[in-house]
């Protein structure tokens, strides 16, 4: 019985021990995986920056003309859209507005009065995010793009321009400013026309816009 004691002694310390070890490597596999899992999720977050913005604005316009009949002089338009924006620091954006100019023109023995024309765009931009660490809170934004366009209408006026009197596909060029705060942003932005407005002279389209709206 003596003899058999150590032998009983042995045989207990080793079934713990084995029983120890199959409880703790699978709590290190656990913790491992867990570790893994977070670094992944942090990683993804990390990379997807990335925000849709619907917006509304006002702009002022003005048609640039030379050696031309009219006078044109700023007026007030306004301009409705959305877009999609992705990127940290860097980023790029696309959008579609609706964009209804309003420029002043005079012509011989016309008085001043208004011309109103309605057109798609589709902004394509990149910029940079000055404070891109504390962008989801207060962001600080340069951009610059170019801005495809289609004039969709015209509204009758006084100086009998109708459609075919202008190029109905527009491409111009935008920079700007633009200050997120939270889920708000502002944007101040110049736009100038590559292509002329009216079809034989000399007519770029110059507008100066001021964007409010939100980003998701």
């Amino acid at each position: 019985m003596k003899k058999l004691l150590p032998l009983l002694l042995v045989s207990i310390l080793f079934y713990f021990s084995a029983y120890a070890q199959t409880d703790t490597i699978p709590n290190k596999n656990s913790a491992v995986k867990d570790t893994i899992v977070e670094k992944s999720s942090k990683k993804k977050e990390r990379k997807r920056v990335s925000d849709f913005k619907v917006y509304g604005g006002i702009s002022a316009n003005k048609i640039l003309l030379s050696d031309s009949s009219f006078e044109s002089a700023y007026a007030t338009g306004y301009l409705l859209g959305f877009s999609y924006r992705q990127g940290r620091f860097g980023y790029w954006e696309i959008g579609a507005n609706y964009n209804k100019s309003v420029v002043t023109l005079e012509g011989e023995n016309i008085f001043k009065d208004n011309l109103k024309i309605g057109q798609l765009e589709v902004p394509l931009s990149a910029g940079v995010n000055l404070l891109s660490a504390t962008r989801r809170v207060l962001g600080i934004r340069l951009f610059g793009g170019v801005v495809p366009g289609y004039i969709t209408s015209v509204k009758d006026n006084p100086f009998n321009l109708v459609d075919d009197d202008f190029n109905r596909f527009q491409l111009s060029g935008r920079v700007g400013l633009g200050v997120d705060i939270l889920f708000l942003f502002i944007e101040f932005g110049y736009q100038h026309g590559f292509i002329d407005v009216l079809k034989d002279q000399d007519s770029n389209l110059s507008q100066v816009d001021f964007r409010l709206g939100f980003r998701f």
